[in-house]
């Protein structure tokens, strides 16, 4: 009798630890915008999980380590944090993806919790961008309040919750980031008085450490450390702009203060895209290229940096157009330099941006009927033929605007270089005579 009870014990305690390692991810979604969820961690695919017709899902899923992971539902994302031996429920509407996202289950509070957390970073953004030009004084009470009621309510919330200590720190974070974040903003842009804010927000300015490694993959705690190094690397007589000089400290700054390779690597790639799709002269590129290749050890990204460099030595002024291929509303493919009219403006517009493509339609015909001498491109850069068609439909009756569809974005994108769609490039014969933006088109043509 006791070898069977002992037996018995033993299985169970079998079964309620294999239970505990086994960690489930379900829920509803109501109108969703896809038939599939993409779970990642550190963004490396965790599962992707199949929606069925009903909205519902269910996924047992293997966790190699807790933290912080990301819910990825076209064209939205969330951050969850998930353990090993969670089963987390979660129910969301598509239409209105963060404000009706809700948990329930086991791990379902820190879920909770930090969702509202975000609601709430959110809902103060314009009230703390709005007191920008507030005094330090004002500015820092602000702040202040802020501080004290959140880590109030979250000291209220571990009281009544146990949380383990990565939760913990993923929450607190969560919380503290925001405000820091713009605390430095301010210092940002209240430029003039550079130096004495630094001084008077000294208290703030040191509460985060740069090599969480939790938080490696957090957007918010990167985007703090970035726009912190600009402040640190800003001399109050070199003048506001991403400079040479002050794209080289920021790069010698990260490399001296952050240890971890990864959260290393993201913030030097950040700084090289941010300069090198700002910076016009080819001779400062090179030397900050020269200089980010003693600070980056990481192959990759090194080619990648390299590659961004040769696309922009190859669209310079007085450089043939890059060779790409464009669709025609016919369905035919045509390569850009094979359009042999004389003087040509190609522009670039996307149907999910409409504030945009409005106001773009609006002076292509205003334009085009006052410079009959150009011809007029405009390139959708997005995949659905039917949507741009029905974009397109009756706006065009000038000869002179055609209308071409990308083929394949991402190389156009590198070899345009199109870090926004307001980019403008114009060419005689093929060659490229001037890149600027749409506000600076309507001079150019004038005086060409």
């Amino acid at each position: 009798m006791f070898k069977y009870s002992f037996l018995l014990l033993s299985l169970y305690l079998f079964i309620a630890c294999e239970s505990n390692k086994t960690t489930i991810l379900s829920g509803k979604i109501v109108k969703p915008t896809s038939n599939e969820i993409q779970l990642l961690k550190d963004e490396i695919l965790v599962d992707k999980i199949i929606i069925n017709e009903n909205g519902t899902f269910k996924s047992l899923i293997n966790i190699d380590k807790n933290g912080l992971f990301n819910f990825f539902h076209p064209p939205e994302f969330q951050y969850l944090i998930i353990n090993k031996g969670d089963s987390l429920v979660l129910r969301l509407n598509s239409l209105d993806f963060d404000e009706s996202l809700v948990f329930s289950g086991k791990g379902s509070e820190k879920n909770n919790y930090l969702i509202n957390v975000f609601l709430q970073n959110e809902d103060e953004e314009n009230y703390l961008r709005s007191n920008y030009n507030s005094s330090n004084i004002e500015f820092k009470q602000i702040i202040d309040s802020l501080f004290d009621f959140k880590n109030k309510d979250f000291r209220n919330f571990k009281s009544k919750v146990k949380i383990d200590k990565t939760s913990e720190l993923i929450i607190k974070n969560a919380i503290q980031i925001p405000l820091l974040s713009h605390i430095e903003n301010y210092i940002l842009r209240n430029k003039n008085n550079h130096n004495s804010n630094i001084s008077f927000f000294k208290n703030y300015r040191n509460i985060i450490d740069y090599n969480i490694i939790e938080l490696s993959h957090f957007k918010p705690y990167l985007d703090y450390i970035i726009v912190k190094s600009i402040n640190e690397s800003f001399g109050l007589n070199s003048g506001f702009d991403y400079s040479l000089k002050l794209n080289i400290k920021r790069l010698q700054l990260i490399n001296d203060l952050v240890l971890d390779n990864t959260i290393k690597n993201k913030l030097l790639r950040f700084i090289a895209y941010e300069y090198l799709l700002e910076e016009k002269l080819l001779i400062n590129i090179d030397s900050f290229i020269n200089e980010f290749e003693k600070v980056s050890s990481n192959t990759d990204t090194n080619i990648e940096i390299n590659e961004i460099y040769n696309n922009i030595a190859a669209l310079q002024i007085g450089k043939l157009i890059p060779d790409l291929e464009l669709m025609e509303r016919n369905g035919a493919i045509k390569k850009i330099r094979n359009i042999n009219n004389f003087k040509n403006v190609y522009l670039f517009w996307s149907y999910d941006q409409n504030a945009h493509q409005v106001n773009l339609f609006k002076k292509v015909n205003l334009l085009s009927n006052k410079h009959l001498d150009f011809n007029f491109y405009l390139i959708n850069i997005n995949e659905d033929y039917n949507k741009w068609i029905f974009n397109l439909i009756n706006q065009f009756p000038q000869q002179n605007v055609k209308n071409f569809k990308t083929v394949d974005f991402e190389d156009m994108s590198k070899k345009m270089i199109l870090n926004n769609l307001n980019k403008v490039i114009t060419t005689k014969k093929g060659i490229i005579t001037n890149i600027l933006s749409i506000t600076e088109l309507e001079e150019f043509l004038k005086i060409n």
